[in-house]
């Protein structure tokens, strides 16, 4: 008798599993960071937990690739060379206005998270991330949009 509930504990854990990665699946991040160590390790991350992700290593490449590419959501470097990540969050918002948007940076300022959640940002995570903090947020995120898993 344990062994059959354990037996299916474990089955009901790995359906739910199974079906939140299915769902995600369907889901798609576009990653924009100049460093391409952060961009590899959230790829992996989200990558893992179901979502399709794709990079943008610019605002510019991020741009080009949303031309195509139909993300659900964008994590968004703040501070990149060239056009910065608030200027792209501002271009996002006017062209696409359904993509959710979360922010991404070393600068973990009050006033600059206020100003990102102003312009339209969903979440401000500052790095060094805690990778499940921003696996959770993502969830959250797309849940709250409308494009994400219910349980």
């Amino acid at each position: 008798m344990i062994n059959s509930i354990i037996i299916t504990s474990i089955g009901t854990a790995a359906e739910k599993v199974e079906k939140t990665n299915m769902t995600n699946h369907e889901q798609k991040i576009l990653i924009v960071d100049d460093e391409p160590m952060i961009r590899r390790l959230l790829s992996q991350k989200l990558s893992r937990q179901g979502y399709y992700c794709e990079q943008a290593s610019s605002a510019d490449e991020a741009l080009e690739k949303m031309k195509t590419y139909s993300a659900d959501l964008i994590m968004l470097d703040v501070k990149m060379p060239g056009r910065s990540g608030m200027e792209l969050l501002v271009d996002i918002q006017a062209i696409y206005p359904d993509v959710a948007v979360i922010m991404a940076t070393a600068v973990n300022e009050t006033n600059l998270a206020i100003q990102c959640m102003r312009l339209g940002a969903e979440d401000y995570l500052c790095k060094p991330f805690n990778l499940d903090e921003v696996a959770m947020s993502v969830d959250k995120t797309l849940e709250k949009k409308g494009t994400g898993t219910s349980d």
